[in-house]
C-alpha cells in the first residue's frame, strides 16, 4: 500500500470566504470552428477557458494574445473579449463560467485585478493536470451531480491560483487612455443607430483620427468593432435566454432581422437559429 498524507491546513484559493456559483462548463475540439464566439462581455460572470489544441489569437480588453495549448485565460466580468475561430484557426478548449464570486480587494465576479495579464502559459504536465479536471468536471455536470461539480470548481480554482503564481505573469499596460475611451463608448453604445461622425463628435475628436486609433489598438475599425460586439451581445442572448430572434435583433441594434441574419451568418458561419441549436445542444 502506498499512502499520501495532507501536508497542510486548506486554505480556499484566491482567499475566498465563500464558494462561488458554477454556472456552466463546456468542451470543444478544433472542429468546433463551426462555433466562434465573437466581442462579448458577461455582467456578473467570471470565464476560465483552458486552450486545449489549436492555434488563434483572442483579443481581451481591446489587446491582442496568442492562443495555444496550455495557455490559460481569465476572462473577468463585464471584460470584453473576442475569441475569433474558423477553419484557419481550430482552436479546442475548455472552459467554466462563475458567479457570486467575491476575492478579496477585487470588485464583484473579478478573479484576477484589472491590470493583471489575462493569460498564462502553462507547462504540458500543468495542462495535463487541469484538462483532467475540467473533463471530470464536465462529466459529473452532465450526470447531474451539480454538488460534485461545485466541489470540483474549487479544486480547478486552487490550481488556477497555483499555476498563474508559478507562472509570474506580471501585469499589462495599457497606456493609451484615448484607445479605452473608444472602446468604452462602443461598449456603452453599440446596440444604438452607428455613425463615425457622431462618435467623433462625441470623442472630440476627427473621424480618421478616431478610425485610425481604433485600428490600431483594437486590431479593428469602429464599425468592424460595433458590429463584433453586436454579434456577440447576440450570441450571448441566443444562448442564455429564449427571446425570439427577432427581438434579439432589435436589441443589439438591428431593425431589420433579414439583415441581422446576414450579418450573424456571416460572422459566425450560420444562422442565428442555427447557431442556437447547434451551440446549446452540441458545444
Amino acid at each position: 500500500m502506498i499512502q499520501c498524507f495532507v501536508k497542510k491546513e486548506y486554505a480556499p484559493p484566491f482567499g475566498l470566504a465563500q464558494p462561488p456559483r458554477l454556472f456552466s462548463v463546456s468542451r470543444t475540439d478544433e472542429k468546433a470552428s463551426a462555433h466562434p464566439r465573437v466581442m462579448h462581455a458577461h455582467d456578473d460572470l467570471v470565464e476560465v477557458v483552458l486552450v486545449r489544441g489549436g492555434e488563434s489569437r483572442y483579443f481581451v480588453g481591446g489587446l491582442p494574445y496568442q492562443a495555444r495549448r496550455g495557455d490559460l485565460f481569465v476572462f473577468n466580468s463585464r471584460v470584453v473579449h473576442d475569441e475569433p475561430s474558423g477553419p484557419d484557426r481550430p482552436v479546442a478548449t475548455s472552459s467554466l463560467a462563475l458567479g457570486g464570486l467575491q476575492v478579496p480587494g477585487l470588485r464583484e465576479n473579478a478573479l484576477i485585478p484589472e491590470d493583471a495579464l489575462p493569460v498564462c502559459h502553462l507547462t504540458e504536465p500543468q495542462t495535463v493536470r487541469l484538462e483532467r479536471l475540467y473533463d471530470v468536471l464536465y462529466d459529473e455536470l452532465t450526470a447531474g451531480n451539480d454538488d460534485g461539480a461545485h466541489h470540483l470548481l474549487m479544486a480547478i480554482l486552487t490550481l488556477v491560483q497555483q499555476f498563474r503564481a508559478a507562472a509570474a505573469d506580471g501585469y499589462a499596460a495599457n497606456d493609451n487612455v484615448f484607445a479605452q475611451r473608444i472602446k468604452d463608448y462602443i461598449d456603452r453604445h453599440f446596440a444604438e443607430e452607428f455613425s463615425l461622425q457622431k462618435m467623433a463628435d462625441a470623442l472630440h475628436v476627427s473621424p480618421y483620427y478616431l478610425a485610425h486609433v481604433c485600428k490600431e489598438s483594437t486590431g479593428y475599425s469602429p464599425l468592424q468593432y460595433v458590429l463584433r460586439r453586436r454579434i456577440g451581445e447576440a450570441q450571448t442572448l441566443l444562448i442564455t435566454t429564449d427571446l425570439p430572434v427577432t427581438r434579439i435583433a432589435a436589441q443589439v441594434g438591428y431593425d431589420n432581422p433579414s439583415h441581422f441574419n446576414a450579418q450573424f451568418a456571416k460572422a459566425v458561419g450560420m444562422a442565428p437559429r442555427t447557431f442556437r441549436r447547434e451551440y446549446v445542444f452540441h458545444k
